[in-house]
Parts: structure tokens; C-alpha cells; sequence
């Protein structure tokens, strides 16, 4: 029913074309605010939608810088790394690295280099100080570097007080473009090369001289054996003062030969030819022989062969030639009387399933003694505190010890004499 309205005290009813005006009205009022709504609603979802998108895109954005950042990181970490390493191994390096710019200073240099070159302010490991170089050294590396020699030269450095020798050799540098930029140079200090160079040279020399000695000292020996020999002869023809003058010849020849021997014992190695021999017996043989000397010399000569087993396995020639040079060696540190003592004794070796010894031969003099600090250098080739001594002896005594598996030992005071004490190994007692 429709509603009423009151209208100047009287009941007005709407009629129902307006009824239905109005509700036309609301009807599209409401379709309005739908689609409206709808409209808004779309507009929401598709905004939503693009956020989504948005979202899921700035997430792979930033994983994207993440992995960028990382990759990023680990190239400079693994640059810092080799700039590192490199820095090391030019710091490291045992010559001399360093590069002259475009001026001729010096840019850069490892420590070796600065070293080698005598500065204290090269460039390394981040100091900028600019180092400071002779205009001499400059001139002659710009030189060098310009020249287009690329081998490796030597530079005199005379110094105040020493004169050194440094080597060095280069390498152009470019940029990017291919424009030159400077010159990388290696340099080293090789005076010490040089010295040794110099050494060799005269070792060169004196191995030339060495063969020609060995040459004359065959050479010579031939006519001293000949000259023995005679003499020998003439010692038993003779009587009185010319068997005592033919006597002397021969033991003077015996020296000399002695001292050949010495001299191509050492050129030359020595190969013993061993057999067993009777150790007692080769003393008695050369004391037999010395006799004479030791007469004239008022040498005293005291003999203990206590040694019961005195057969070694040895080179009868060579064990002449060794106890010759101790006794000598003997007679020459008593330069006026004195006494000499030769013994002999067994050492016995416990513990060995076959009773076996060791022969020990003591050779003991009363003469000026060996100073202490060359106790250690006498048995060094060519050191001797006489002055017309060779410095063989006891160096060629040594050697002859060790080719016989043996052992040498010497005390000595001075003034009181000294001792050279020598085992050997000897036969077994039984065999």
C-alpha cells in the first residue's frame, strides 16, 4: 500500500507512477555503486597482481646483486690474493728487480734491488719514497736500455772503498696503447763471481804447473836413483872420510827422492798393491838406512817393538814412504841432538767371534812441539811453518793411513816434542 504523505492538513497519496519513478532510481543508483565496486574491485586485483610482480621481481633483483656482490667480492679477494703473491715473490726474489720510467728514475724496486744498488729508499710494499740514484748509474742504465742490447752486462762500481761488480739486463715496458713507458731491469751483485771466477783461473794455473811438477818430478827421479845407486857403491869401495862423504850423498838423494815421491803421491791418487807385511821388519830396514843421519845429527834413537802380532795387510812400499815422512818431519823439529822413540804394540779387539788386534805404531820425537792452533792444519796440502818446507809430509802420511782403513793422531806441547800415534789393523792371531 502506498505510503501517505500530509500536505496542508490534508492527506496527500503518491500516486503510483511515482512509486515506481523512485525505485527506478535506487535501482540504478545500486547498479552504479556496483559496478563501481566491481570496477574498484579489479582495479584492486590487478594492483595486487602487479605488487606480486613487483615483489617477485625486486627478490630477483636482489638475489641478482647478492650474486653480484659475492662475485664481486671474490674477484677483488682473489686480485688483493695475487697482487699479494706477486708482492711476495718480488720481495723474495734473489736478484734485483726494478723499473726506470720514462725520465730514467727509478719507479719501482724490490728490496734485493735496493740492496744491490746501495739505497735505502726504493719502492716496495706501498713506500712511495722516490729513491735516489748516481747520475753516473742513471745515465749508464738509460743507456743501456736505449741501445737495444737486451743481453745481460757488467757494471764496474768503484766504491771508496771496494770496488764490486753488478750485472743486470732489461726489458721493454708498454701501456695498453703499445706506447713505451719504461724499462724493466734485473740486476745482480756479482763480485763474488767475479772473485771466484778469478780463483778458478788460478787454480787453472796452478793445475797446469801441478802437471808440469809431476812431469819434471819423474823426470828428476830417475837420475836421483841413479845417483843412489852409485852412491850405494861407492859406500862400499870407500873408507874413511870418502865412505862418510859418499854416505852423505846417498842419504841426501834418499831425501830428495823423498820428496819427489811425496809430491806425485799427491798428484796422482794412490792405489796400494797390499799384501802382508812384517811392520818390525820395515823398521829395522830404515833405521838400518838412517843410521848414518842420526850419528851425525846426535839423534838418539830408542826401539820398543813390543807388538806381538806385527803382520799388517798393507803396501810395504807405501808404509817406507809414510814412516820416512814422520821421521824426517822428526829430525827436522830437533835441529840439534834430541831423542827419537819407534814403538810398537798390540791392541786387542774384545768381543769378536775370531781373536783378532790392532797394530799400534807410536812415533815420538823431543822437539820444538806444534803450536796449538795448528795442531788442526797438519795435515793440510801445503801448510808448513818451515821455511824450505813442501807441506806434503804429513798431508801424503794421512793419505797413505786411510787407504790402509787406519787412524792418525798427534799430540804435541811445545818445546817438549810430539807424537804421532797410527793403528792399523793386523792379521788375525788365528786363521
Amino acid at each position: 500500500m502506498p505510503e501517505t504523505d500530509t500536505l496542508d492538513g490534508k492527506t496527500f497519496v503518491p500516486s503510483i507512477s511515482q512509486s515506481l519513478s523512485q525505485e527506478k532510481a535506487e535501482s540504478v543508483e545500486t547498479g552504479l555503486l556496483l559496478q563501481a565496486f566491481q570496477m574498484f574491485t579489479s582495479a584492486s586485483n590487478s594492483l595486487e597482481t602487479a605488487f606480486s610482480q613487483l615483489q617477485i621481481r625486486a627478490q630477483r633483483l636482489t638475489e641478482e646483486l647478492e650474486a653480484k656482490n659475492i662475485e664481486l667480492e671474490k674477484s677483488l679477494r682473489e686480485k688483493e690474493e695475487a697482487q699479494s703473491y706477486l708482492r711476495n715473490i718480488l720481495e723474495r726474489l734473489p736478484c734485483g728487480v726494478f723499473v726506470l720510467d720514462a725520465k730514467g728514475e727509478i719507479s719501482l724496486c724490490n728490496p734485493m734491488a735496493s740492496e744491490v744498488l746501495e739505497q735505502s729508499h726504493c719502492i716496495s710494499s706501498g713506500n712511495h719514497s722516490q729513491p735516489l740514484l748516481s747520475s753516473e748509474m742513471r745515465d749508464y742504465l738509460t743507456a743501456s736500455g736505449l741501445g737495444g742490447n737486451k743481453e745481460e752486462v757488467e757494471i764496474p762500481v768503484v766504491n771508496v772503498d771496494k770496488k764490486r761488480f753488478l750485472s743486470t739486463s732489461w726489458a721493454p715496458l708498454a701501456d695498453a696503447a703499445g706506447s713505451p713507458i719504461g724499462t724493466l731491469h734485473i740486476i745482480r751483485d756479482i763480485t763474488e763471481v767475479k772473485a771466484l771466477q778469478e780463483q778458478g783461473k788460478r787454480i787453472e794455473r796452478l793445475s797446469a804447473m801441478g802437471e808440469m811438477a809431476v812431469e819434471l818430478a819423474h823426470e828428476i827421479r830417475n837420475p836421483l836413483g841413479s845417483i843412489e845407486l852409485f852412491s850405494s857403491l861407492l859406500v862400499e869401495d870407500l873408507s874413511g872420510n870418502l865412505k862418510q862423504w859418499a854416505e852423505n850423498i846417498r842419504i841426501g838423494t834418499r831425501s830428495l827422492n823423498t820428496i819427489v815421491s811425496n809430491m806425485l803421491h799427491f798428484a796422482n791418487p794412490i792405489s796400494p798393491a797390499f799384501s802382508w807385511v812384517d811392520i818390525h821388519e820395515i823398521i829395522e830396514e830404515i833405521l838400518g838406512f838412517l843410521n848414518p843421519i842420526m850419528k851425525q845429527r846426535e839423534v838418539n834413537v830408542n826401539v820398543k817393538l813390543n807388538a806381538q802380532n806385527h803382520v799388517i795387510l798393507a803396501d810395504p812400499e807405501l808404509i817406507k814412504q809414510m814412516m820416512l815422512n814422520l821421521i824426517f818431519n822428526a829430525m827436522k823439529a830437533m835441529p840439534a841432538q834430541g831423542s827419537l822413540t819407534i814403538g810398537t804394540r798390540t791392541i786387542e779387539k774384545p768381543g769378536e767371534l775370531r781373536p783378532a788386534c790392532d797394530l799400534e805404531l807410536k812415533i815420538q820425537d823431543t822437539g820444538v812441539g806444534i803450536p796449538p792452533e795448528n795442531l788442526k792444519r797438519i795435515f793440510d796440502p801445503f801448510f808448513t811453518t818451515k821455511r824450505n818446507g813442501t807441506g806434503l809430509g804429513l798431508s801424503v802420511v794421512h793419505q797413505i793411513v786411510e787407504k790402509h782403513s787406519g787412524y792418525i793422531r798427534v799430540s804435541s806441547k811445545v818445546d817438549q816434542g810430539t807424537t804421532f800415534t797410527i793403528v792399523f789393523g793386523s792379521r788375525p792371531e788365528k786363521e
